[in-house]
């Protein structure tokens, strides 16, 4: 679906990222993780068409890619919902109307059609922006920070949404417990290059990886497995700690 060949990219004369590779699978779930500088943004906005590489390409197999930024206020501007998540889908001169439609009930928006986008709640703001999105009817959803500013509760319901796209998503995110949980695949950046690319639940308990040196706080669950000396570990601590008292009670 998603080839990143040779990419590279920088700022002036301040490189960013430095001869990238990457292959995403149609329909999968790909997490960028890295710490703050490491790429993770600019390599998104690369695959979404939003930069051209200085070198090396992206080959997507689609025509449209959506982007989602980190901050929605960034791409609010209508004066109602209705009106922002129609942009997209009139700018690809879809059926307004129908896709305008499947994306407000797609994302659960549809009852907040008359309001101003900026003044809901950061997790309205946040479905408002995918729905916006979603209008274009894009093969590829990239999300650059998604858990950025939500609580638990919202969290949870976009971890949903997302799992719910039946599209190929990529996000950059710092949330290891959100990537373990709903990302398929994944790849850790540092310094504009790929260290290592692999199934998130692997790669995100390897010990052989220096997390701490690369800015990354491995998932709960996963510290909670090692604490224990867990190869196959859980998604969630609560999954871990469910673990952890059957074997106690030795069930």
């Amino acid at each position: 679906m998603i080839d990143v060949r040779d990419l590279t990219f920088g700022y002036g004369e301040t490189p960013v990222l430095t001869d990238v590779d990457l292959h995403v699978d149609a329909d999968e779930t790909f997490a960028l993780m890295g710490p703050n500088g490491a790429g993770k943004t600019t390599l998104l906005k690369c695959i979404a068409e939003l930069y051209e590489p200085d070198d090396g390409r992206v080959e997507i197999a689609a025509e449209t890619v959506g982007f989602a930024p980190e901050r929605p206020d960034d791409a609010l501007f209508a004066a109602s919902v209705e009106e922002e998540v129609a942009f997209f889908a009139r700018n690809r001169d879809l059926d307004v109307g129908t896709r305008v439609a499947a994306a407000m009930e797609e994302m659960n928006v549809a009852h907040l059609s008359d309001r101003v986008p900026q003044t809901l709640s950061a997790g309205e703001k946040r479905r408002v922006s995918l729905a916006a999105v979603l209008s274009g009817d894009p093969a590829v959803v990239a999300l650059d920070e998604p858990t950025s500013g939500l609580d638990a509760r919202h969290v949870a319901a976009l971890g949903a949404t997302v799992q719910s796209l039946d599209r190929t998503v990529v996000l950059a995110t710092h949330d290891a417990d959100f990537a373990l949980r709903y990302a398929d695949r994944v790849a850790l950046l540092d310094r504009g290059t790929v260290l290592r690319t692999g199934p998130v639940d692997a790669l995100l308990a390897d010990h052989d990886v220096d997390y701490a040196s690369i800015g990354i706080r491995p998932p709960g669950a996963i510290r909670f497995a090692r604490r224990h000396g867990w190869d196959d570990p859980p998604l969630t601590v609560t999954e871990a700690a469910a673990r952890r008292d059957a074997e106690e009670s030795g069930e």
